[in-house]
């Protein structure tokens, strides 16, 4: 049987075992190319390459005839061989790849959390739902605590509204709170309000610390386990408020 390179056109004599040998891929041995030698197989010489070489010329048509030698055989089952090669080194290079997007993905998102611990710490630390948990990353973290605000220590002792002696239509609130914490903490906002027989508000009013305290407790932390004593004034509501409620903010 005969088969032709592609590239140069040259004409080799084989066998079946031998393309079979090389999965039929075969090295010109005239101009190099690795060519399919099945899609030029033929019985016959091919016309294209040894036209005009009948009646007279088959010696010459012979002598222009080559027998690929078993290296050439050899070496193109092996370039079909690198082929596979590589492509399993492109299958491989593509398996890492993905394993390292996903880890960035998973570093990106882990370190998103992170930075959203550490903004929110405070509050997380102040709720009493979170209180233990973020306890727990935040010593994992070492992580710097501001100062941590527990509402829930801080304790209603005693309050009582009166009528202002000197000026009309004001009250005055006299109460005292106390932080049951184990540790200071910032003095809380204080929301007083007053509702109706209906339960309804009537009148609200908010007091930032700055606006109750003296101004030598000023600047300074809640003390624990210490009583705290305030005077507020607030515009009396009238008549319609008939119960007085302080909340702790």
């Amino acid at each position: 049987m005969y088969t032709q390179c592609s590239h140069c056109r040259a004409v080799f004599r084989v066998t079946m075992k031998e393309l079979t040998a090389a999965q039929g891929l075969l090295r010109c041995g005239e101009c190099d190319t690795i060519f399919d030698a099945m899609k030029a197989l033929s019985t016959t010489l091919p016309d294209e390459r040894l036209g005009g070489m009948g009646n007279g010329n088959d010696l010459a048509g012979e002598a222009r005839i080559h027998t690929l030698p078993l290296n050439t055989l050899a070496e193109g089952s092996s370039s079909h061989s690198v082929k596979a090669s590589k492509g399993g080194h492109s299958n491989r290079r593509s398996s890492k790849s993905r394993k390292f997007l996903y880890l960035s993905l998973l570093a990106l998102c882990l370190l998103l959390l992170i930075q959203l611990f550490y903004s929110y710490r405070t509050k997380l630390l102040e709720n009493p739902s979170t209180r233990g948990i973020a306890q727990l990353v935040c010593d994992w973290m070492a992580c710097e605590l501001g100062t941590v605000r527990h509402l829930d220590q801080i304790k209603l002792l005693s309050h009582t509204v009166y009528t202002h002696p000197n000026t009309p239509n004001v009250l005055i609130i006299n109460t005292s709170i106390q932080n049951n914490a184990s540790s200071p903490q910032p003095y809380p906002m204080l929301e007083v309000s007053f509702l109706n027989p209906k339960a309804e508000v009537v009148a609200l009013r908010r007091f930032n610390p700055e606006e109750y305290l003296s101004k030598e407790q000023q600047g300074q932390l809640m003390p624990p386990k210490t009583p705290q004593e305030f005077s507020l004034n607030i515009e009396d509501p009238g008549k319609d408020a008939v119960r007085f409620q302080l909340r702790f903010l």
